[in-house]
């Protein structure tokens, strides 16, 4: 008797000990999980996935994704533009210039009158519980009206709270609570090889979700650049499936965290055809985290234009009046060809042919690695450098400017002016004005999207006048339209001399 009472002990003990063991694995894991991988400022969600979560089916010993879906699928919208400007008068869609979307796909027509709003699709992502969606700028461009579709088929219009053509980012806005959403995870942290879910609305089919893995990083493709010489383009390619309205969807890893926000595939077709491209989540995040906050993007520039070294060879630096003792080889890094007054950059000592190797530890590649790091900064941030200068290598600590060359971010009702009229000014100097042959007027420097491009007014025009009033300098624009509701008159100075007046009616 005595003998059994010791083994129940010994078989009790040891199961008990089992049970301790996987109780405080499981607790370890979920207390590793929920450590915030974006940031000591993001808040916890409660719902916060566990890697334990993707499992392995033991059949195809694939993993299966399929909790994951379950808790981030209703939080990726689609989303409807209306707009007159894309009808049966024009044979452009604007996603195909991401996508492609060949008119005649599916047998589909295209009725409409010339004056019909028509309804392009896109996707969106919820970002927090009371409505704030991310997307990008190509699918909600030019709408007069943006509806929201949630997944379980509630709908609602949209405000456009701003957006950023540099990054191909918008935020939107619905009005509801305690909607489902996905947290940012650190795209810093993403590797190649890791497996990760685009969820979306390829050719408006809800709620579609395809897998694969990420192929590579820092991918630059050109598309912004053509319209926007500010982009920043350091993408995740990845090869999971991603088509025409999966624009502006989710990419997710495997905790069931935003690592990034689809926005292009490469494709003669216009269709996927193996690789896609996601914008990351960090450069996401203070995108739209700058536009709730001042109403427009903080962007901060190093002042410099160069090449990559990769591609060195392919050029004769004495073009550029770069002087070397030896030749350049093709390596990783960024080659300075110009510094640009008054910028950052020459404030600090750079010249023409040192080569960035790194900044803030960070090893950069090409411009896809100087571009993203310099677009996740604000005017006014301190950056440390790694320069080689004729095989040395020197450190510089740069102080980063805007367009203007100020250090300090604008205040809201300062960005009023470059929201409206989707643009930025600066002022002219006194030597310029006598070269121009004018008395006053301010320089167009920078043309986003908004009611000057459509007027024909380009970079390095010169604003004279609006409704009569003199410019002076930018805040000059925003005296005069501010609170102003009615017909405007601009007098445009262009840059072959000539003076046109146009006009616009703002509500």
């Amino acid at each position: 008797m005595n003998k059994k009472i010791v083994f129940y002990i010994i078989l009790s003990s040891f199961v008990s000990s089992i049970i301790s063991i996987a109780a405080y694995s499981k607790y370890y894991k979920e207390e590793i999980s929920r450590f915030p991988l974006y940031s000591s400022s993001h808040p916890i969600s409660k719902n916060k996935l566990t890697s334990s979560e993707t499992s392995w089916n033991n059949y195809t010993k694939y993993p299966d994704f399929t909790t994951i879906v379950e808790k981030t699928i209703h939080a990726v919208v689609n989303i409807k533009n209306y707009s007159r400007k894309y009808n049966n008068n024009s044979n452009t869609d604007p996603f195909d210039f991401f996508f492609g979307f060949p008119d005649n796909f599916g047998n589909r027509e295209r009725k409409h009158q010339k004056n019909d709003i028509t309804g392009l699709h896109g996707s969106g992502v919820i970002i927090s519980p009371d409505g704030y969606i991310v997307t990008n700028n190509h699918v909600i461009k030019d709408a007069e009206k943006i509806e929201v579709t949630l997944n379980d088929q509630r709908s609602y219009n949209a405000k456009l709270v701003g957006t950023d053509p540099s990054t191909d980012v918008a935020l939107l806005k619905i009005n509801e609570k305690n909607l489902p959403f996905i947290y940012f995870s650190d795209s810093n942290k993403v590797k190649v090889g890791e497996w990760v879910l685009a969820i979306g609305n390829p050719f408006d089919l809800n709620s579609t979700v395809t897998a694969g893995i990420i192929s590579a990083k820092n991918r630059s493709l050109g598309i912004l650049r053509e319209d926007n010489q500010s982009a920043i383009e350091s993408f995740f390619q990845t090869d999971a499936a991603v088509n025409s309205g999966n624009s502006g969807g989710a990419l997710i890893n495997t905790n069931g965290e935003l690592i990034g926000i689809n926005t292009a595939i490469s494709s003669s077709s216009g269709n996927f055809i193996g690789y896609s491209f996601a914008a990351p989540s960090n450069l996401v995040a203070k995108v739209i985290q700058d536009i709730k906050k001042y109403g427009k993007v903080q962007r901060a520039f190093l002042g410099i234009r160069g090449m990559d070294l990769s591609i060195v060879d392919s050029f004769n630096l004495k073009n550029f009046n770069i002087k070397t003792n030896k030749k350049i080889k093709p390596q990783p890094g960024f080659l300075i060809i110009e510094i640009l007054d008054g910028s950052g950059a020459s404030d600090a000592g750079l010249k023409s042919g040192d080569i960035i190797k790194s900044i803030d530890g960070v090893l950069i590649k090409g411009i896809a690695d100087l571009s993203f790091i310099i677009g996740t900064k604000h005017p006014g941030d301190k950056i440390k450098i790694v320069i080689n200068r004729n095989e040395n290598n020197k450190i510089f600590n740069v102080i980063l400017k805007d367009l203007q060359g100020k250090t300090k971010i604008r205040k809201k009702e300062e960005m009023f002016l470059s929201k409206i009229l989707g643009a930025t000014f600066e002022k002219i100097s006194l030597k310029d004005k006598k070269d121009l042959g004018i008395n006053y007027g301010i320089l167009v420097k920078e043309i986003i999207s908004g009611r000057l491009s459509t007027l024909g007014i380009e970079e390095g025009d010169v604003i004279l006048s609006i409704n009569g009033k003199n410019m002076e300098k930018p805040i000059d624009v925003n005296n005069v339209l501010k609170g102003y509701s009615g017909d405007v008159t601009i007098k445009v100075f262009k840059q072959n001399g000539q003076i046109y007046i146009v006009g616009f009616e703002m509500n």
